[in-house]
């Protein structure tokens, strides 16, 4: 990566986007918490975007990118580190630098999803500080979410995406309807056609406070209430859903556990580039991907990891 130094300047668009990003100030040396990759450099610093109130953040770096970057971006809220140790051994012996970001509170607090996506958006910007090299990014849930706002609303390149469970706020509209949506089937690109229902059914309170909406309100949703959340969602009239230069893989559970198959496939069924989506069995929970099995019988982990130092590249 470039010095310290040359990175904290390093704040400016780095492709023509949509929406704007924000900045990232006040950056300060930090000791790292549990959950970032052992001999990561830390740093504080504030996140501040148009229309939402400004945020702390903790980033983290390890190696130099002599191959490129891997970031890693967790959950709900993304406020503890994302990744595994089997990804951070395979990915660090592949020659890749590692970064991982966290949030004093949840990304998507502000009362629109959209717009509280710039935050994460900017600090993709933010690492993204050797663009002759390959930037690539592994999301899981709602950080494939806000992987899929940069990608789709912030125009941040992305030369590989590794979506783990999501994004999961592809049609908040339709996750949050009363009377509630019909099961989706989703059609993988590696695996077997599957049913999944995309209402946020245990996660309703939480997209609620977030989009500042009744989501699956005990009555009708009302129109008013229906066009907010469609005006917050990745897939709207506007969004970008072409990426030639990004490589795109997709990996949800086909146990139809939570709505996080049905919301990826509402967005990658949309997108006109080429794209991959495995669906997984025998998951840990209702997300865990990595613990699963693909169609071939591998395990998920070496799945995805296979796949992302395959495609973590910068395209011909």
């Amino acid at each position: 990566m470039k010095t310290l130094a040359s990175i904290f300047f390093f704040l400016t668009l780095s492709a023509a986007a949509q929406l704007p990003l924000g900045t990232v100030t006040d950056i300060q040396p930090t000791a790292c918490t549990e959950g970032f990759v052992g001999a990561s450099t830390c740093h504080t610093a504030t996140v501040s975007c148009p229309g939402v109130s400004d945020v702390a953040v903790t980033f983290g770096t390890k190696g130099n990118p002599a191959v490129g970057t891997i970031v890693f971006i967790n959950g709900t809220g993304d406020t503890m580190p994302g990744g595994a140790p089997f990804f951070f051994q395979i990915y660090s012996e592949g020659g890749f630098s590692l970064a991982q970001f966290i949030f004093a509170t949840d990304w998507e607090d502000g009362g629109n999803v959209l717009a509280s996506a710039c935050r994460p958006a900017t600090i993709l910007n933010f690492l993204r500080s050797t663009p002759s090299l390959p930037f690539c990014v592994q999301g899981a849930s709602g950080g494939a979410g806000a992987t899929a706002y940069a990608l789709s609303w912030y125009g941040i390149p992305i030369d590989n995406a590794e979506l783990l469970s999501g994004p999961v706020f592809s049609d908040i509209a339709l996750g949050c309807r009363t009377p509630h949506a019909v099961p989706i089937t989703v059609n993988p690109t590696n695996g077997s056609p599957f049913e999944d229902d995309p209402i946020y059914n245990q996660e309703s309170s939480q997209v609620s406070a977030w989009t500042a909406t009744s989501c699956l309100p005990r009555s009708s949703s009302t129109n008013k209430n229906l066009g907010s959340e469609v005006r917050q969602s990745i897939v709207q009239a506007g969004a970008v859903l072409s990426f030639p230069a990004t490589n795109l893989s997709g990996w949800v559970c086909d146990n139809g556990e939570n709505p996080s198959a049905a919301q990826a496939y509402l967005w990658f069924s949309q997108v006109t580039t080429p794209w991959n989506l495995t669906s997984i069995s025998n998951c840990q929970g209702s997300e865990g991907v990595a613990e699963g099995v693909t169609p071939q019988g591998t395990t998920g982990s070496q799945a995805i990891a296979d796949d992302m130092l395959a495609k973590c590249v910068k395209p011909q």
